[in-house]
């Protein structure tokens, strides 16, 4: 009969070494002279010692033949005690190399049964030799966070066995001097979260897979806080060898400030950090800081999602200030720029029940700014460009940004020109907030000179956005000063 394709798994319960058949395919037997069908293997023996042994994945094929009939099926063994029924004549199988021991020689039987019932009384014997291969396991150091982790640690692993994949049995991982824990093998993406209420010590953290944001139910311990750490893993196979332990580059730990609710993400360079800083203390706000804004170093978090994820869920609050950077994901490759590598964050932060995030962005945009997947996140509906060829639209420096809505807001002025002004066009459920006095070059004609937006969620002030970065608008810095305070300390 033609051969199947069709492949299946099966294991002999009753023996204390186990096989896996993978069905290659069937065909009757030949002919043969006795009436008593006959049992023939492809090899008669496997001579191989030491290290030239067989591992535990191995292909054998036999045939039968019978002189009055045809050879229906055949039955396989390890002790002769214990048969299993097959039809095929080609298969793989995956011996299981008894527990502790790194060699083992399998019997193996087969005998063929004829179409009346008659069954080969001198099955067909081979002692397979087997030699355990270790299984391999180690941190992908292209996809590990860099020497400074905040908040949560995320790792991507890998795992093998030469004798198959299917013969790993653990994998485990350890931080420092804690116990080894076993996680789960089918996640590779792994994230740590220690204990936030905690800002030194050694501490238990929470196991995260994959890109949830629910913790896992599983802790692991030993991870320093404010202190330099390492991870480490393992793998060990069904005979319990275990891999040699892999362990990951230095890194320092830098944990949540405790009771602290605002975040702080900075994504400009070190010259202008200072000026953000300047204007959150002197409104005496508590926070901590994400730095973004050293985009040549390895201090951005290989994974927004879900290291990053991760920390906004610790914060009720943030001050988000962007450069126009475009950066490239190491992991994907995909290039952006920080508010939109961002965006989906903002989502979650602002969108999750318990307590809706808040946030204020200060950022920019130029003519060929793309905000069409930054629309269904940020209170944006799309950029007031000008469709004259040339024109461009300036803020120069005796001008002003206003407030268009009653309250403490003051107007900003710029502390120089400042040229290529690309203001916003709001989304249907925001409100203008500020409006830039513009001077208009060469007739630019862009529909709207938004520059700042707000949006509110169950009549609760949530986000502010604005389409200038704020650092050059300090011409009066306590203006300025003055309109962070009022959001921070007043409306959020």
């Amino acid at each position: 009969m033609p051969s199947k394709k069709t492949t299946h798994y099966f294991r002999l319960p009753c023996l204390a070494l186990g096989l896996v058949l993978a069905l290659a395919g069937c065909r009757k037997g030949e002919i043969d002279a006795n009436g008593i069908p006959e049992t023939k293997l492809a090899f008669e023996t496997i001579n191989r010692s030491g290290d030239q042994r067989l591992n535990s994945s191995v292909r054998l094929s036999w045939f039968g033949a019978d002189s009055d009939g045809y050879i229906e099926g055949y039955e396989i063994s390890l002790d002769q005690t214990n048969w299993f029924y097959t039809t095929t004549q080609d298969s793989v199988f995956l011996f299981d190399i008894p527990a502790g021991q790194d060699s083992a020689d399998i019997d193996f039987y087969v005998r063929a049964i004829d179409n009346d019932g008659n069954v080969d009384p001198t099955p067909a014997y081979l002692q397979v030799p087997l030699k355990n291969s270790p299984p391999t396991a180690s941190l992908i150091d292209e996809r590990s966070p860099g020497d400074t982790v905040f908040i949560a640690a995320t790792y991507f692993w890998s795992a093998d066995d030469p004798d198959g994949t299917n013969t790993l049995d653990q994998v485990q991982m350890k931080i420092n001097d804690g116990d080894w824990v076993t996680i789960d093998r089918s996640q590779n993406l792994i994230t740590f979260l220690p204990d936030t209420g905690q800002s030194t010590g050694t501490v238990s953290s929470r196991i995260y897979y994959g890109n949830s944001t629910a913790p896992s139910g599983q802790t692991i311990d030993g991870i320093r806080l404010n202190d330099t750490n390492r991870v480490y893993i393992k793998a060990i196979d069904i005979a319990e060898s275990e891999s040699p332990v892999d362990t990951s580059e230095v890194f320092y730990f830098r944990p949540k400030t405790p009771d602290v609710s605002t975040l702080w993400v900075n994504g400009h360079s070190e010259t202008l950090a200072p000026q953000y800083r300047a204007l959150l203390n002197a409104n005496n706000l508590n926070y901590d800081v994400l730095d973004l804004g050293n985009q040549s170093s390895n201090s951005i978090p290989k994974y927004f999602d879900p290291t990053v994820q991760l920390i906004f869920a610790q914060y009720s609050e943030a001050f988000i200030n962007l450069s126009t950077t475009s950066i490239t994901s190491p992991i994907t490759g995909e290039s952006n720029t920080l508010l939109g590598f961002l965006a989906p964050v903002i989502q979650r932060f602002v969108d999750r029940s318990f307590k809706p995030g808040k946030y204020f962005i200060t950022t920019s945009f130029d003519k060929s700014s793309d905000v069409t997947d930054l629309a269904t996140v940020y209170p944006i509906q799309g950029l007031s460009i000008s469709t004259v060829p040339g024109s461009q639209a300036r803020i120069v420096s005796d001008s002003s940004l206003v407030a268009t809505q009653t309250g403490n807001y003051p107007a900003l002025q710029s502390n120089s020109v400042q040229f290529g002004i690309v203001p916003i066009v709001p989304s249907t459920d925001a409100q203008t907030f500020y409006r830039a006095q513009l001077t208009k070059f060469r007739g630019w004609n862009g529909p709207t000179d938004v520059v700042g937006v707000r949006r509110f969620r169950n009549n609760q002030l949530n986000e502010v956005f604005f389409a200038l970065e704020l650092h050059n608008f300090q011409k009066n810095s306590a203006a300025l000063e003055q309109l962070i305070g009022e959001i921070f300390n007043n409306e959020f």
